[in-house]
């Protein structure tokens, strides 16, 4: 049998603490050698929307995840400077790691449009995908039967959003326990999302 890597992408504009505790315990529930996490540029859905410097994004990612051999950060969809579908991430997954399964890791909002997605067929055909989300809403689509379409049955479910983390910053809130601390310290030092928070270092 062989080995399963986790792929997880998102904006991750900043990164959260939810997003750590997904990967965890989807990790060791899947069995999965490792989980990869993939910022992209832009997202195809969100092509009219701003989001952070991808710098600052990745830095992010790998001050989170600093020192945990089981998560990895990769710069794929960063390097391309445009909107990247996600059949392509997964062909270049497969093409870098032909002897591991590929394990898709989507929000259950997101698998609610997977129909639209480009060349959703072969994302079906050539990865697993697992629904991060356990609740009676996350559902899998008949469609999809005889696809390795798996929901969590052990992720908690977690109120917190980067959108709600974006707001209490500018806000001028401390986001301590929200997200990683070197990150807390990295988003107030670049002043990201424009929070005068010096006073809550």
């Amino acid at each position: 049998m062989k080995k399963k890597i986790g792929l997880f992408g998102g904006s991750f504009d900043p990164i959260h603490t939810a997003h750590l505790i997904i990967a965890s315990v989807i990790r060791q529930e899947f069995d999965l050698e490792k989980i990869i996490f993939i910022p992209n540029y832009i997202s195809p859905f969100k092509e009219n929307s701003s989001t952070s410097d991808i710098s600052y994004r990745i830095e992010m990612i790998k001050l989170s995840i600093s020192g945990n051999k089981e998560f990895e950060l990769s710069d794929f969809e960063a390097l391309q400077k445009r909107a990247v579908y996600t059949c392509e991430t997964i062909e270049y997954f497969k093409s870098l790691h032909p002897d591991y399964d590929l394990t898709l890791i989507i929000g259950n909002d997101a698998y609610k449009t997977f129909k639209k997605w480009k060349n959703s067929s072969y994302i079906l055909d050539n990865a697993e995908i697992i629904i991060a989300e356990r609740s009676e809403q996350a559902v899998i689509d008949p469609d999809h039967a005889g696809f390795r379409v798996m929901i969590s049955r052990k992720c908690p479910k977690i109120e917190i959003s980067s959108t709600f983390i974006r707001k209490m910053v500018a806000d001028n809130l401390n986001i301590k326990y929200l997200v990683n601390e070197k990150v807390r310290h990295y988003i107030i030092g670049k002043n990201i999302y424009n929070g005068n928070l010096n006073k809550l270092v």
